[in-house]
Order: structure tokens, then sequence, then C-alpha cells
């Protein structure tokens, strides 16, 4: 289904980074640290070697700096902001959402990227831990990508292309750890990538794991324990942030599964993996659902580990369905 690369994933998105901006013959690359220092841990690196790539270390005015991101796609400049935190995208919320809103109905001529690091590995504190992404794609109209697989980094950059704002989403716990990739074919859409079971015909009841978020592993996780088990799981990994993936097309695909189970790992108050849920349900479909809740923990330095288990979902999934 999905193996390790021998790349990890800073080095495949600094690759796809600097193979798009390779094609434009003027273009400019911001944020702090991104040509000094670790180059925000080498997600950076080489960025200022770019021919027609103008690459700025920034200072730390984010509202601003989204402002000139607007600007250059109004000249027609292709540009990306390099984000070391999702938090600091807070600061630029004004113009993400009122300048974006009174221009992104065609009047952007050029890609407006924000890349932002989702600081997902525990133990940072209560400023170094946002991962709100549901929030941001609600309040801003604008694609959120996340780049979870390889797959999903291609589809991301494939779509950033286009004018317009585009977030790109990476976890920090991954950037590290070898890109994970199909070892088989797949099948994309602009918001899904499917991932299809070794061995579909050999488990008496067929699921599909449908996960949310930047970081993936707890699904990857939960497909072994129900291979263990003796049943077999398709994975279906959402790429893009938004309604859009809640088609008749996407419906009726997961139609064709004994039980369904969403996953989401965000750590938003509203959760689009509920629209899902709430449009299968109607279908008559068996699903089981896991989101994160806040609490008080999410205020304290902490693991920042979801409030479920693969234990807990492996359980839920492997009780024998009730016969009507």
């Amino acid at each position: 289904m999905i193996q390790e690369n021998e790349l990890n994933y800073t080095q495949f998105v600094n690759s796809k980074v600097k193979a798009q901006f390779a094609k434009y013959d003027k273009s400019v690359i911001f944020g702090q640290n991104i040509v000094a220092g670790s180059r925000i841990s080498g997600l950076g690196s080489g960025l200022d070697n770019l021919p027609g790539t103008t690459a700025i270390n920034s200072t730390n005015s984010e509202n601003s700096l989204m402002g000139m991101g607007f600007g250059l796609s109004l000249s027609g400049i292709p540009s990306l902001f390099l984000m070391k935190q999702h938090d600091f995208a807070l600061l630029g919320l004004d113009q993400l959402i009122n300048t974006n809103n009174v221009l992104r109905n065609g009047r952007l001529k050029s890609p407006f990227i924000v890349l932002m690091v989702i600081v997902d590995s525990g133990f940072e504190g209560p400023q170094a831990s946002l991962n709100s992404l549901d929030e941001f794609a609600s309040l801003t109209k604008a694609p959120v990508h996340f780049l979870s697989t390889m797959e999903s980094i291609e589809v991301a950059f494939e779509y950033s292309e286009s004018p317009g704002l585009h977030f790109l989403a990476l976890s920090q716990l991954n950037m590290k750890r070898k890109v994970l990739e199909a070892t088989s074919a797949v099948v994309k859409t602009s918001s899904t990538i499917q991932y299809k079971s070794r061995n579909p015909k050999q488990s008496q009841r067929f699921i599909a794991i449908v996960m949310y978020g930047v970081e993936i592993g707890m699904g990857l996780e939960v497909i072994r324990s129900l291979e263990t088990a003796g049943l077999c799981a398709d994975l279906f990994v959402i790429s893009e942030l938004s309604k859009r993936i809640i088609s008749n097309e996407f419906l009726n695909e997961l139609q064709n599964y004994d039980e369904i189970v969403v996953i989401d790992t965000g750590k938003s108050d509203i959760h689009f993996s509920s629209d899902l849920t709430i449009a299968l349900l109607s279908r008559g479909q068996r699903v089981h659902q896991f989101q994160r809740s806040s609490s008080s923990v999410w205020s304290e330095v902490s693991s920042d580990l979801p409030e479920f288990s693969v234990e807990q979902i492996c359980a839920a999934t492997l009780q024998e369905p009730m016969v009507p």
C-alpha cells in the first residue's frame, strides 16, 4: 500500500518548491530565516540560488508579509511565504480574510503560496501547537493542502500553480522522516487519494479508513492492526481540506465498503470531517468517527497526542455489526 522513499519530507517538499519556482522568469520567496541558519530545518535550502527568484530573509511582520504576497500576485509575480509555524499565520488573518475576499474572484494573476509547518511534535507549549486548518479553510475560502504523502505533495504543488491563495501544511513530526509513497497504483482526485489494500479478497468485511490531517501514521497503524485481525482496509488520504470532497462520486465510492472509519487529527472545534460523516450516515452506512476534543491540556506543555488511540479505533471497528 505505502512504503518509505529514500528522501525525507523536508527534502521532497524543498525539491518541489525549487522545481515549481524554476519555471518562473520572476518570482519571490520570503520568510524568517529561509536563507540563513538552518533555513527552517532545510525547507529553504538552495532557494536563493534559483534563477529569477528573489529570496528574502524577512522580518517578523506577518500581516505585512501576507499583504506583500497579495501585492505580488496582483502584479503577476508568483510568490511563496515559507512559515516555520502555522501559529504565526494568525497575525495575518486580516489580510488572509478581508484582502483575499476582495481579490479572490479573478483579480489575482499568479499563485501566492503560504507553506506552513504544523508544530505537532509535542512539548512545545500552547503558542507553538496550533493545528486549526479547518478554521483557515472556512475563513479564507482558500484551498488547504495536507502534505502527508508523496502523492498528496505532488497534487498540492500541481494545484498551487493556479492564480490565487494556496495553503500548504507540513507536519513538523514528519520533517526528518522518510516521505511515504504508494507501492502500487493509486486513485487520485483533486481532494482525495485512495491507497488500495494488498489483500482485499481475503476479508469478510471491507473497511475504508478516511484520514484527515498532516500526518497519517495513526491511519496506517489502524490498517496494520486490522490486517492482523484478518480484516482488510483501503486508505483514503484527504489531500485538500474543503467541502468539495463530499461529492456524489466520493460518496458512491465509499458505498462499496462495509464500514468506514473517519479519523481527524486536527485541533479545530469545527471539523470538515463531520460533514462527511453526516453525509455517510444519511446514506445508511456504518461509520466510526474519531476527532480531537478541546481541553485544558491544549493550553499546557504536553505530548499533544490525540484524545483517542489506535486500540480504541480498532476495538470499535472489530465489533460485529448488529443484525437488524
